[in-house]
């Protein structure tokens, strides 16, 4: 089956294409780039960001969450990594029209010597949100989160309840997202490659205590919605931007 996409060339017979999941995903819509990866060198990595922001910015991208591993709660070693970056894009085209820059693309070098293990795809908040109104600025340092993502198969869960579900336990949502587009390259004549994306789903919880994500995350109807996706990853992450 085809599904929809976006494809421009960006340099030496090199297209870069945005492909959605499925036709309920548009590329006209927000997406949110989901960055999952660890790092060989996290100064380098530190750096690369600092002077690929501009780039982001240019195309009205906004770098959303970056949060670093402090320890796993559940899951394996493969779906494991130690940094989370999620940057929201207004649509598919702007962020090709990023990565078509000759200059974005020399400072992406820094990008691949500085991490390993890298998986990397688009989501569509469950809200079908852009960013979100509001600053957590005056909670700054206060709050601790928690990453989980997962894989279900249909992609399918009830995000509200779940909404509902944190804020009883005085959890809140940050970030709900399902999978909606890959990138993918193909030069000249070879095949579609895509990008490696491991997770259907993924939800970031903010609280002020961990005690409040163990109440969550043991409450029955939380286990019920584990239990119903084939895999899971459940880890605190320390927010950096």
């Amino acid at each position: 089956m085809n599904h929809a996409s976006l494809t421009e060339p960006v340099s030496g017979g090199l297209n870069i294409s945005v492909i959605s999941t499925g036709p309920e995903y548009s590329l006209s819509d927000p997406i949110w780039a989901i960055n999952w990866f660890d790092v060989k060198s996290k100064s380098l990595y530190d750096f690369y960001n600092s002077i690929a922001v501009s780039h982001v910015k240019s195309v009205k991208g906004v770098p959303f969450f970056k949060g670093h591993l402090i320890r796993r709660i559940e899951g394996q070693d493969v779906d494991e990594r130690e940094l989370l970056l999620i940057v929201y894009y207004p649509n598919p085209e702007s962020f090709l029209a990023m990565i078509k820059s000759r200059v974005f693309q020399i400072k992406s070098l820094l990008r691949v010597w500085a991490v390993k293990d890298f998986t990397f795809g688009f989501m569509k908040r469950n809200d079908d949100g852009g960013m979100p109104k509001g600053s957590f600025s005056k909670y700054e340092g206060k709050l601790i989160f928690l990453v989980h993502h997962f894989k279900n198969g249909h992609i399918g869960f009830d995000a509200l309840k779940l909404k509902d579900l944190a804020a009883s336990y005085d959890v809140f949502t940050y970030f709900s997202g399902i999978k909606s587009h890959l990138i993918g390259r193909r030069r000249k004549n070879d095949k579609l490659k895509t990008a490696p994306f491991y997770m259907d789903g993924l939800l970031i919880f903010a609280a002020f205590e961990e005690s409040q994500f163990e109440d969550l995350l043991n409450s029955l109807s939380y286990k019920e919605f584990i239990k119903d996706n084939s895999s899971n990853y459940i880890g605190l992450y320390g927010r950096e931007v």
